[in-house]
């Protein structure tokens, strides 16, 4: 019993002991030292790949080639379901879709000066550099792209293609729209088929912008 008592009072004093051993602190974040910044969060430059997307354009359906616009340097077929709309100097031309009764979605063709370097005309060979002169100057326009330059091949046409976000005037105010373009390059003058479509509806017009770029011919000479 004495034996039995005295193994009791100790393992209650080891008990006790355990207990009141202080424990280890957490850990805690140390101020950074006296003259130290924190690094701010930047836009990252866009990116392009050097893989050229392709399109098989066997598949678009067109219909008859316009007059030469652009003072003849470049034919335009009209996509299936769409219709060309007046003239305007604002744009090469204009294309509504006739499901949309003169609203959203539409194409304008427009057409620059080339302002990207010494790029002339655009082939298969230089179609990833275009691509790389593209997102720089959107870049550096502070243009936010919700889908960066892509280089492309459709049917046998090389462009550049992204996708970004537009404020369009309507009815006294304003409403966000997304628009595709497909940027091409021929004799030093840049043109841009811009699809414009309500938010979240560009893959159902898509195709008509890609049929005008497979179709489009620049007359020899010019």
């Amino acid at each position: 019993m004495r034996t039995c008592s005295a193994l009791a009072v100790l393992l209650a004093a080891f008990t006790l002991s355990a207990c009141g051993k202080p424990q280890p602190a957490a850990p805690t974040s140390q101020p950074a030292p006296a003259g130290a910044t924190t690094a701010e969060p930047v836009p990252a430059a866009l990116s392009t790949t050097t893989e050229i997307k392709r399109v098989d354009a066997s598949g678009f359906t067109l219909g008859e080639y316009l007059p030469p616009l652009d003072g003849g340097k470049i034919e335009i077929a009209v996509p299936e379901g769409w219709k060309p709309a007046p003239r305007d100097s604002k744009y090469v031309v204009r294309f509504s879709s006739l499901a949309a009764g003169g609203g959203l979605p539409r194409i304008d063709v427009i057409v620059e000066e080339d302002k990207l370097g010494e790029l002339t005309d655009l082939s298969e060979e230089n179609v990833v550099e275009f691509t790389s002169a593209i997102a720089k100057h959107l870049d550096e326009a502070g243009t936010v792209v919700i889908e960066p330059p892509l280089p492309m091949i459709i049917g046998s046409v090389p462009c550049a293609r992204y996708v970004s976000n537009l404020k369009l005037n309507v009815g006294g105010g304003t409403i966000v729209v997304e628009r595709q373009t497909l940027a091409l390059l021929h004799a030093g003058r840049l043109y841009k088929i811009n699809l414009s479509v309500e938010v979240g509806k560009l893959l159902d017009s898509r195709d008509a912008a890609y049929a005008i770029c497979s179709a489009i011919r620049f007359p020899v000479g010019e």
